[in-house]
């Protein structure tokens, strides 16, 4: 990614091949949306290689404009520039290495198996090149092999796609090693440490996402504004992370560094940042109140209502994209029991548990492997099925209510998680928000047909239902909401 300062902004060019880094995800969401294209980069759709935003730092607004496209590479071309690099091959590989990559993007995308060659062999090509120790191509070189793991994602290689971030992030801490802190490569470890905890390596991914802290710890300490953002994201993964490891406590303590940082930054920057500390406060409490502090979690609950009450009414969406990632992170993450096992092993409907990759829920989805994307689609639509086919118990009937509520909340957080690649800007506000409603009402019958209940799921259906509403900025609304949580709890 590249930044150029302009008159009343700054120009941002990206390459969407390899955009996975938290802190601007939201941005190609918005992107996708403004071009009328909807998805996830590389399945099945035609998007140019790189694209031009203007970032206007007061409104939150990101134009995008095409930038000019390059020629494409054709099947002679490539054959001439095969020529070059046998005659001169400290020149000519660099370059057929850089058209192999760009000729591989042009190979038909609705059949990813063919351009892997092309990938292949560039990878190669840069292997050779960085042999020697030389630092001149370790950037290009981690690229290209992190380019080639998300290729053989994209037709469910998993082994060779972990076998390729594992090369690509050793290449990225050579290219650490060369740089100064606060430029440092962080998005291909990160995507390691994802990788790793898909397949249930956990140990291994908290080391390799303390390596993301550790660096952006670092920018932040010199007052590094900008990369605030992607130290409080490196935290909430690493907290994913070491609860997922058992190490409970060490989580936590991740946790309020998160949300220290979050405060900080509200303090510098509150017309920016009051949204986003509302929907993380409430969204901690939830993680705090599965944790065994209900004290912790009603003051965060608090925190979140005051955060509120400093919002206008009704905000602006100039900043949906970021704020839905927050909510959808935090309401994922809550979700993590509801999708286990139950006493007896059998697995809830839409989990398989025999697949090699699971979801990490709390990572956006822009990090996931393709096998897991499709495997967490195919469990939607299961939970769709039964939802379709179940019916609310009447008279009400404890035992089906709380099942209809799990299901549907479980079937809500999944929607949350797909909705910025997959639907557009209406799904929120015209589809969520009301099926928010409606888990707050199912929870309300349980709480009434069984009132010797805790209200504790009660308080987690008004927190998601508010949050959701600060996600579209209906900011007072969702104070109302959070206050009956919070009277509740």
């Amino acid at each position: 990614m590249s930044v150029q300062h302009a008159v009343g902004g700054t120009r941002v060019f990206v390459d969407v091949f390899r955009l996975s880094c938290a802190g601007v995800g939201w941005a190609v969401v918005g992107c996708y949306e403004l071009l009328g294209v909807t998805g996830s980069t590389g399945e099945g759709m035609s998007f140019p290689d790189r694209l031009c935003f203007t970032i206007f730092p007061s409104a939150g607004r990101w134009t995008p404009r095409r930038q000019m496209k390059t020629e494409p590479i054709t099947e002679d071309t490539l054959a001439e520039i095969r020529k070059d690099a046998m005659a001169q091959p400290a020149a000519g590989l660099p370059r057929l290495a850089r058209s192999l990559l760009q000729f591989g993007r042009q190979v038909d995308r609705a059949s990813p198996s063919n351009r892997i060659p092309y990938f292949e062999e560039a990878a190669a090509i840069y292997r050779r090149l960085v042999t020697d120790g030389t630092e001149e191509h370790l950037g290009a070189a981690m690229h290209a092999i992190s380019s080639l793991g998300q290729q053989y994602s994209l037709v469910h290689a998993d082994n060779l796609a972990l076998a390729a971030k594992h090369e690509a992030a050793a290449l990225a801490r050579r290219v650490n090693s060369h740089r100064e802190d606060g430029k440092q490569e962080t998005k291909i470890l990160a995507d390691l440490a994802n990788g790793l905890a898909e397949c249930g390596q956990f140990a291994q991914a908290v080391t390799v996402e303390r390596e993301v802290v550790d660096i952006h710890r670092a920018a932040v300490s010199r007052d590094s504004y900008e990369v605030s953002g992607l130290l409080a994201w490196s935290l909430l993964d690493l907290a994913i992370f070491l609860d997922l490891d058992g190490q409970g406590e060490a989580s936590l303590e991740i946790e309020h560094e998160a949300l220290a940082l979050q405060r900080r930054a509200t303090e510098t920057d509150p017309h920016r940042r009051l949204p986003t500390l509302a929907i993380w406060t409430a969204g901690a409490s939830l993680r705090l109140a599965d944790a065994g502090h209900p004290h912790q979690a009603r003051e965060l609950l608090r925190e979140s209502i005051a955060a509120c009450d400093r919002l206008p009414a009704e905000g602006e969406r100039g900043n949906f994209g970021f704020l839905q990632a927050v909510y959808a992170a935090h309401f994922a993450r809550s979700g993590v029991h509801d999708e286990q096992p139950d006493a007896d092993g059998t697995p809830p409907i839409g989990v398989n548990p025999d697949q090699y990759l699971q979801p990490v829920f709390g990572l956006s989805f822009h990090h996931w492997s393709f096998s897991v994307r499709h495997v967490y689609r195919t469990g939607l639509a299961a939970i769709d099925e039964v939802i379709i086919a179940s019916s609310q118990p009447s008279p009400p009937d404890p035992a089906r209510l709380a099942e209809l509520g799990t299901l549907m909340r479980r079937r809500n957080i999944r929607s949350s998680v797909l909705s910025g690649f997959e639907y557009g800007t209406g799904h929120y506000p015209n589809v969520l928000i009301p099926a928010l409603a409606h888990g707050v009402e199912l929870e309300r019958l349980l709480l009434a047909a069984d009132p010797s209940r805790s209200p504790q799921r009660l308080v987690r259906a008004l927190t998601d239902h508010a949050t959701a509403c600060l996600a579209v900025s209906a900011n007072a609304n969702a104070a109302n909401i959070l206050r009956e949580a919070h009277a509740l709890s």
